[in-house]
């Protein structure tokens, strides 16, 4: 009996069963739109004058948006440089989870800021007792963020038990480089610590409830005109800023810092900047002030797309959380899955 041959194939047979599976397959993973149809690109007519339909290729990470350096533009530095005295600063943008530090190595008296940590800490005291602001102690804390009243500031001092207590409150705060001092207006604190007690102000945590959380940002954000200076400056009508400032003439100039919440208008970021060696407190406010401008300025409009674990600008990266230090420029930027200071 004959064996039999196998068939084989001829070049053209070939040729068409290549290109019959090269078309299985690119519609297998054409794109589809909700309602499963492949995703249509309008192109020149082939063949008969109609639309054709080809496949869309998808990246394979997903861009993520980071922020810029505020403290790296040329404007900024041009700013910096022409400013005396000794400057340090700390901005976190809430919605990119980013956080910029200038000098982080510098620490300076806080000066009236420390108000903002005074009420922090009653506020966690009446928390833990279950009981809201006694009317007293609400218009006493009124008068010490609003006013800016020292006597009031001392009066809450001294009922929540001082230096030990607040250095105790702030332990909780991972407020490492803070040093509450009796005289409560020379406590010595750096503007990435003043972040982590923003944060506990203005976000949520495991130390303050909203309830209680609202009650401080409501006086922050209605302090009187006169104290209404340092971060305030660059946003406009329709954000909500909450502030506290603090000045203080020391040996070799002025003490002035500013810190703060700002949202509105695409921008949701928390700011503390403090400066000594001023002439004046003018001329601290002035600083302050130029650098509240121009992080308004630089946090809108001013991210980058980068792929989803790359490096984007000044080594920060996406979601996976890295730092980086800029160099000469003394810019820390810091980027991070769990808030400005890496607490949950």
């Amino acid at each position: 009996m004959r064996g039999r041959v196998a068939h084989i194939p001829s070049r053209r047979g070939l040729v068409v069963a290549l290109v019959v599976l090269i078309a299985v397959a690119v519609i297998a993973i054409a794109p589809t739109d909700r309602s499963g149809a492949a995703a249509r690109v309008s192109s020149a007519p082939v063949g008969g004058g109609s639309d054709a339909w080809v496949p869309i290729a998808r990246p394979s990470a997903i861009a993520v948006m980071v922020p810029r350096d505020p403290f790296k533009t040329r404007a900024m530095r041009r700013f910096l440089a022409s400013r005396s005295g000794n400057i340090t600063a700390a901005v976190y943008d809430v919605d990119a989870n980013t956080t910029f530090i200038y000098h982080p190595d510098d620490r300076e008296q806080t000066a009236s800021i420390v108000k903002a940590n005074i009420l922090a800490l009653l506020l966690a005291q009446e928390q833990r007792e279950g009981e809201p602001l006694s009317a007293g102690d609400e218009a006493v804390a009124t008068g010490m963020i609003e006013e800016s009243d020292n006597d009031d500031a001392t009066t809450l001092w001294d009922e929540e038990g001082g230096a030990p207590a607040v250095a105790a409150f702030d332990r909780r705060l991972r407020m490492t480089q803070t040093t509450p001092s009796d005289a409560w207006g020379l406590t010595t604190t750096d503007p990435r610590d003043q972040l982590r007690l923003l944060e506990h102000i203005a976000l949520p945590n495991h130390v303050l409830r909203r309830s209680y959380r609202r009650v401080e940002l409501y006086l922050m954000e209605h302090v009187s005109s006169e104290d209404y200076w340092g971060i305030t400056a660059g946003p406009g009508p329709g954000v909500t800023v909450a502030v506290k400032n603090g000045w203080l003439p020391v040996e070799g100039g002025w003490q002035i810092n500013s810190i703060g919440m700002v949202r509105g208008h695409g921008r949701f970021y928390l700011i503390a900047v403090m400066t000594n060696g001023n002439a004046s407190e003018g001329d601290g406010i002035d600083t302050i002030e130029g650098i509240s401008r121009l992080v308004y300025a630089g946090l809108r409009n001013h991210s980058v797309p980068i792929p989803r674990g790359t490096t984007g600008p000044s080594g920060v990266s996406g979601p996976s959380g890295s730092s980086s230090t800029a160099g000469a420029s003394g810019s820390t930027a810091v980027s991070g899955a769990s808030g400005p200071t890496g607490t949950s």
